[in-house]
């Protein structure tokens, strides 16, 4: 009578008994195939350090590039091994740091990046090694966002591009079609190669006019010098990028170009008294564009980043951040407080937005420089309160600047670090006090090119300490110190902006000449900006 209830219920068991079966075999299959997924991720992509290699060989079945084996004055097998496995740019001025996140391979996979780097002991960073990257997607000529150069990419972006080909998201390090990508890299070796040579050249002909207008401005009196003290910059870095967009590169013609180009441009220009505001005006709204559309022109010419060093490969360096300070604020003062505004916002724009100059410590330099010059201008009292709510607010507005810039897409060394949160920007700021220190100390020279800036800055800073626009250089200068890594560049141009400052200053108070042209007057008759003031 039970017989029938009984064998329903062992059937049911018997099916409920194959549904937990088939569960089992579907979680342990499900399980092997996420091991078998990972291991053939971990497989998928492998990084071989080998001996040097020509890119042809590379070139039919790859993509092939140059890299910088680090960055700083020299280089060592054992910090571009560093630099490789960890991800990070290692200086040479410090001990090295960061964990490995790269597991180095000996046999290729489905994508093989072949990596070539310098010999055991210390060498000059002066060589470019090759890359080659050999798996789907990557054919012709290697590119990188980290360089912005077409054909040369960061060490340190190996092993991000390793982990991100594995993880199957975007790489850093991509490629785009070159046929002739051994004969291209061949060409942008030779370009950095007489960057680096004519670089020296060009620095000393940028040093050499601004020491000679500015002492006649103030030695002799002479506001025609004064006038051509502080467009030396503009027209240095225009002549410099002009030369190199028009392949110029040869550093005895650029050299001697830049020699006359910049003594004459400065001198013709500063005839006009009227000319300094719209010719920074135009320079900086050039500058943005050059830096946005065609970021190697200005990488590869004689005065700009240092590609071929490992440290900044586009943008803004602090060199040349320091030397736009000068004639932005000489400008400033002349436009009022609306055109100082303006102009302000212009060079935030130029030196800290990702896509031109991705200069994070440039933001708060700028900032700095220009909140103190306006309130000079206006007149503001600065009290305790006022100079820490200062403080505070130049420093939100770097971080909205730099959020904000992230939020529509920039992306840069800044975006990344910002976005590390504050740990990251710690560690950050405390690589650079030390970098800057080793800089500092590095040698006897550096040690008394600072001790003889400091003096310099010093007297000008006496000597003008009752101008707006002289404190306001001078504080950025102070600024830049903290958040950039570079003293000896800082101090050293800020002597000179401040010198050019103060010889248009001091000769333009004098001779009142700027108060004749039409931009000054209009200005004064508004009542916004005096020329006394």
């Amino acid at each position: 009578m039970y017989r029938p209830h009984s064998l329903s219920r062992g059937l049911l068991l018997a099916r409920r008994s194959r549904v937990a079966l088939g569960l089992v075999l579907c979680c342990a299959t499900a399980v092997t195939f996420a091991t078998a997924a990972t291991a053939a991720n971990r497989q998928s992509v492998a990084v071989i350090v080998v001996p040097t290699f020509d890119p042809a060989a590379y070139a039919r079945r790859g993509a092939v590039g140059l890299l910088v084996p680090g960055a700083g004055a020299t280089v060592s097998r054992e910090r571009a091994l560093a630099s490789l496995v960890s991800g990070r740019v290692v200086s040479s001025l410090v001990g090295l740091d960061g964990s490995p996140t790269l597991q180095l391979a000996d046999t290729p996979a489905a994508t093989t990046i072949y990596v070539a780097l310098p010999p055991p002991g210390s060498h000059n960073n002066v060589v470019r090694y090759p890359v080659a990257i050999v798996g789907p997607g990557y054919r012709g000529l290697l590119t990188s966002r980290s360089t912005r150069i077409d054909g040369l990419v960061s060490l340190a972006d190996i092993a991000p591009t390793a982990a991100a080909i594995a993880g199957g998201t975007t790489p850093r390090i991509r490629a785009r079609p070159d046929l002739q990508a051994a004969a291209t890299l061949a060409r942008l070796d030779t370009d950095l190669a007489r960057a680096h040579d004519a670089r020296t050249g060009a620095t000393l002909v940028l040093i050499g006019w601004l020491v000679v207008f500015s002492s006649l401005g103030i030695v002799a009196g002479s506001a025609l010098a004064g006038r051509a003290a502080v467009l030396v910059a503009p027209v240095a870095l225009t002549a410099a990028i002009l030369l190199r967009a028009v392949g110029t590169d040869d550093p005895s013609i650029v050299v001697l170009v830049l020699a006359l180009a910049v003594g004459a441009g400065s001198f013709l220009l500063a005839l006009r008294p009227g000319a300094l505001v719209p010719v920074v005006v135009v320079f900086l709204g050039a500058f943005l564009l050059i830096l946005t559309a065609r970021p190697e022109i200005n990488a590869l010419a004689a005065i700009g980043p240092h590609p071929d060093g490992g440290g900044r490969f586009y943008g803004i360096t602090n060199e040349v951040e320091t030397l736009l300070l000068a004639p932005s604020l000489a400008a400033a003062t002349l436009a009022g407080v609306a055109g100082a505004v303006a102009i302000g916002v212009l060079l935030l724009a130029t030196v800290g937005w990702s896509q031109t100059g991705a200069d994070g410590g440039g933001l708060l330099v700028v900032a700095a420089a220009f909140s103190v010059l306006l309130a000079g201008m206006t007149r503001t009292r600065l009290t305790p309160v006022r100079t820490v709510s200062g403080v505070l607010c130049i420093a939100a507005l770097a971080l909205a600047i730099v959020g904000l810039d992230a939020h529509l897409g920039g992306s840069s060394h800044v975006t990344d670090a910002v976005g590390g949160g504050p740990e990251t920007l710690i560690d950050d700021l405390d690589r650079r006090v030390r970098i800057s220190w080793a800089w500092v100390t590095s040698t006897r020279i550096t040690a008394i090119l600072c001790v003889l800036s400091l003096g310099a800055l010093g007297w000008l800073g006496s000597r003008g300490r009752h101008r707006p626009v002289i404190v306001a250089a001078l504080v950025a200068v102070g600024v830049s110190l903290v958040v950039n890594d570079t003293p000896v560049d800082v101090l050293g141009y800020g002597a000179l902006g401040c010198l050019a400052l103060t010889a248009w200053e001091e000769t333009r108070a004098s001779g009142l000449h700027e108060a004749g042209s039409s931009w000054s007057r209009r200005w004064h008759e508004r009542g916004v900006w005096s020329p006394r003031g």
